[in-house]
């Protein structure tokens, strides 16, 4: 393999960091903010215990970058330059990163608050939040609280509406969850006969 192949297969587009609160400069949020890069950041680890001496490891952060394009490792180093941080890693599974940004799939660490964790720049997370890719429920729940205020009644109309304005957010589950969208929405049709047929009555 040349030099040249090397360099393209160490290229990738996730790649994260730990960023301490003693090092970083004060505004590092702006900063990464302002690249345009989507990025998400766990809550501050101030718990972690170091597994060799049951001491609290230094407080810090995990942040993932989802870059637009592939970055090298030396691009990539500008940014631990940046944030004054270690090297940067390789992103294996971004779904196994996002998760671990609270422990999810560590028990034996200290669980964090996933609620606590913050995307920018419109990185989409929503889909590693479980195993099954998808936090199905918590999507359901803005899809029906939407048919309600829109009072859509038909699943084509729905359809329409997560590829064109919630594709990343709706899709999959739109799609995954025909059956129960689908009598939800036949539902809400007969509802809507009903109060207008008693409407005619009056």
């Amino acid at each position: 393999m040349s030099e040249n192949d090397i360099q393209k297969d160490s290229r990738t587009r996730n790649w994260s960091w730990l960023v301490y609160p003693e090092s970083a400069p004060e505004n590092w949020r702006e900063l990464l903010d302002e690249t345009g890069e989507k990025w998400i950041e766990s809550p501050l680890h101030d718990k972690d215990i170091n597994e060799l001496t049951g001491e609290i490891k230094k407080p810090h952060w995990h942040i993932i970058i989802s870059f637009t394009n592939k970055k090298s490792y030396k691009q990539a180093l500008k940014f631990s330059e940046m944030l004054n941080s270690p090297v940067p890693k390789k992103v294996g599974s971004l779904q196994g990163s996002v998760q671990y940004l609270w422990h999810r799939n560590n028990p034996e660490k200290y669980q964090y608050n996933k609620s606590e964790v913050v995307a920018h720049n419109g990185f989409k997370y929503r889909q590693y939040l479980t195993d099954v890719g998808v936090d199905t429920d918590s999507i359901l729940q803005e899809i029906v609280t939407w048919v309600q205020e829109t009072g859509c009644s038909e699943y084509g109309d729905l359809v329409d509406y997560a590829v064109s304005e919630k594709f990343d957010d709706w899709f999959q589950t739109v799609r995954s969850q025909t059956i129960f969208l689908t009598a939800y929405l036949r539902s809400n049709r007969f509802k809507l006969r009903s109060i207008v047929d008693k409407d005619k009555e009056k």
